[in-house]
């Protein structure tokens, strides 16, 4: 046996036993065990030949597929719903007579918002409080907003409100808890909806949410027939929120480094699904896409890219050692370090509104591992 190979075998040795003298975390468990982290590292590393196959940012099917059947199974779906109702359109709010009258906004259609961020914020019936005791019988419901929200300069926000079968028209009453003022102030808004059937309305309510006093949005909603709204299992009103993330992004330091084009050292790509390009529009109802990224790159030289222990020493090793090593460094590779889940909202066959966390769906940071 020669030299050579006697080193060779040493080496696996020691590290070996740097393997079993370097126990994984806790954390680092969790994410081995929990997420069957194969079939995740899988997905979301791309190899040479992929990355050649991205060109202009236009993903190829087998990317696309992968992803989809991703989505279907952390749904526990075979397929996509075959029937569903279709989409509300986003009604514009008219700040001269303070009313949306069905008319279509198109403020998120803007290139500019593809890439915002959208949170799901779900709202609390508050029973038998309704203000204006002697009126119409009301119902009273109570949202919280996060600072970075109501104060976000760059924000839209659209309340959705399923309305009963029959109502065209009803009046949506803010309360607003001015601390300066000794009575409550009362924001008055009429909504105007020629559909006499039941369904999801959507309202651009982003002049609303720039009102409210303790990260409270206080709505109540009535008609001249009664409450307007159905409320109850996947029916209570929602207000979806939708910021400027890439701005947030620049404003956050963050550990994760992504690609540019110079780049050939382990970094995270940016890739965005759009489910209108995808064809899955018509029952994912929020958001419009994500970005789902990936890892790529060599890992070689980059002793600051490593996740555990002993991959670090394995890179050092290798560094010196030079091609002598390749097999060892061939099996190193560029990997996700953490995941981020992805909200959405969905209709199914039964045409409800579910919204849902899909866990590990998009790459916040890549690692060699």
């Amino acid at each position: 046996m020669g030299m050579k190979r006697v080193i060779q075998l040493a080496l696996f040795a020691l590290f070996g036993a740097m393997v079993e003298m370097s126990p994984i975390s806790s954390e680092e468990n969790r994410r081995v065990s929990g997420n069957s982290v194969n079939d995740i590292e899988d997905l979301f590393f791309l190899s040479d030949r992929e990355e050649q196959s991205l060109e202009n940012d236009h993903l190829n099917n087998a990317f696309i597929e992968k992803i989809k059947a991703r989505i279907l199974n952390s749904l526990h779906l075979q397929e996509p719903p075959k029937s569903h109702p279709p989409v509300p359109s986003l009604q514009s709010f008219h700040e001269n007579n303070n009313s949306w009258d069905n008319r279509v906004d198109v403020s998120l259609k803007e290139s500019s918002h593809k890439h915002w961020k959208s949170e799901f914020l779900k709202s609390e019936i508050v029973p038998n409080t309704c203000y204006n005791r002697d009126g119409p019988e009301c119902l009273r419901f109570q949202i919280n907003v996060p600072q970075k929200i109501s104060e976000e300069k760059e924000s839209l926000t659209e309340l959705w409100l399923y309305k009963k079968e029959g109502i065209t028209e009803y009046t949506i009453v803010q309360i607003i808890d001015n601390p300066d003022e000794v009575t409550l102030q009362k924001e008055i808004f009429n909504v105007f909806n020629p559909t006499e059937s039941a369904g999801w309305t959507r309202l651009n309510i982003t002049a609303l949410t720039a009102k409210i006093s303790g990260n409270v949005l206080d709505l109540e909603v009535y008609s001249s027939s009664g409450i307007p709204l159905e409320i109850g299992k996947d029916k209570n009103p929602l207000l979806v929120a939708f910021t400027n993330s890439d701005e947030q992004s620049r404003s956050k330091r963050s550990s994760a480094v992504d690609c540019d084009a110079e780049s050939s050292y382990c970094c995270r790509k940016k890739i965005y699904i759009s489910f209108k390009e995808i064809g899955w529009d018509n029952w994912i109802v929020q958001p419009e896409g994500y970005n789902a990224n990936a890892c790529k790159g060599s890992c070689l030289n980059r002793l600051d890219l490593t996740e555990k222990h002993h991959t670090h020493v394995m890179l050092r090793y290798i560094s010196k050692a030079g091609k002598n090593y390749s097999e060892i460094a061939d099996t190193i590779h560029c990997s996700p370090k953490v995941y981020k889940p992805l909200s959405i909202i969905y209709t199914d066959e039964k045409g409800l509104k579910v919204i849902t966390n899909l866990p590990d769906m998009s790459v916040s940071e890549c690692a060699c591992s």
